[in-house]
């Protein structure tokens, strides 16, 4: 055991990360062209874009799709969901775990006060 680590009682009894279906991404294929089966967004509190938002589909295949994206003062990322993407989780709450994992990712590292929101909105998705 390394000298000062705390360990977490609890950390035993949390649930495993679900495991994602990693499809190879297909750059001519399908992205969902009607109705999306769930939307979460952050709006922006003046603008008509959202600040945040997060896709969640379900495939024919009865596998959950999810897409996600943000805008900040600085940057931003977004893509549509679809099975072009390649990923894929077995059920809506994996997808949202995996959505979520995503946008905390792309936002690793940065600092400002759009990112902040962004993250801690996603915290209450988790």
């Amino acid at each position: 055991m390394i000298a000062g680590a705390q360990l977490d009682m609890f950390a035993a009894f949390a649930p495993p990360a679900p495991a994602a279906i990693r499809r190879p991404v297909a750059p001519h294929g399908h992205v969902v062209q009607g109705e999306v089966d769930e939307t979460l967004t952050l709006p922006h509190p003046r603008m008509a874009w959202d600040v945040a938002r997060i896709e969640l589909h379900r495939h024919t295949d009865g596998l959950w799709m999810w897409s996600t994206g943000f805008q900040t003062d600085n940057h931003g990322s977004t893509y549509r969901v679809g099975a072009k993407w390649g990923k894929f989780a077995e059920t809506r709450d994996a997808a949202l775990h995996h959505a979520v994992a995503e946008l905390r990712d792309r936002l690793a590292g940065a600092s400002g006060k759009g990112e902040a929101a962004i993250l801690a909105w996603a915290a209450t998705l988790a």
